[in-house]
């Protein structure tokens, strides 16, 4: 998860990025928004998450990958939990090439 300030409205916006089947989605909304849902049950969420979830692009991987890169270089000792999170991003990266390609 990212979270960056729209400068036009100054609302924070999160991006999520899901996974479900080997499928990459991102879910883009307002925080607030974000943490409602997520204390709502279990069957709203998922169909709040079905209508509102995106096809993830490179673009939002790359972004993904400099935060926490920036994080982990910023760490002294580097976290574990932001290595492997880190590992994780390039991984999906590695799978949307490939799924691009084929």
């Amino acid at each position: 998860m990212s979270i960056e300030v729209q400068h036009h409205t100054l609302i924070d916006i999160a991006t999520i990025i899901i996974s479900n089947n080997n499928d990459y989605f991102l879910i883009e909304d307002d925080v607030e928004k974000i943490m409602d849902v997520s204390s709502m049950p279990h069957y709203i969420k998922e169909d709040w998450i079905n209508y509102n979830k995106k096809e993830l692009t490179q673009s939002v991987i790359d972004k993904h990958i400099k935060v926490y890169t920036d994080k982990y270089e910023s760490q002294y000792p580097p976290s574990v939990a932001t290595e492997k999170t880190l590992s994780t991003l390039k991984s999906i990266k590695r799978h949307l090439i490939i799924k691009k390609i084929i």
